[in-house]
């Protein structure tokens, strides 16, 4: 059973390569996105990770100049113990949008 920390939010906004978007929280806490929203200004592909150049959480994803939000009550995915969350992009394309996440233990 986890044990899950308090919502807390955060933005996206970056236009290459590796995004954090939430730093590490110690040893054996896990960082659990409950939702996000991204807008890139133009067709962009990218990957949530564990950890920057790290395991993929997500496939690539391939977004459009348009609004993608995804949420769940218990969270999409979240990362390893000890691990940032990593936002990598394939191109050079302003990303914007929100970060719902907790921690998890």
């Amino acid at each position: 059973m986890s044990v899950l920390g308090e919502t807390q939010f955060a933005v996206i906004n970056g236009a290459a390569g590796d995004n954090t978007l939430v730093a590490a929280q110690g040893a054996g806490i896990k960082i659990r996105v409950l939702g996000f929203a991204i807008v890139p200004a133009a067709s962009a592909v990218v990957t949530f990770q564990s950890g920057t150049g790290g395991t993929a959480l997500t496939g690539p994803m391939t977004l459009t100049a348009a609004l993608w939000i995804e949420t769940a009550a218990f969270g999409v995915f979240e990362t390893a113990a000890n691990a940032l969350l990593n936002l990598h992009q394939t191109g050079v394309v302003q990303l914007s949008g929100w970060l719902l996440w907790c921690t998890s233990q």
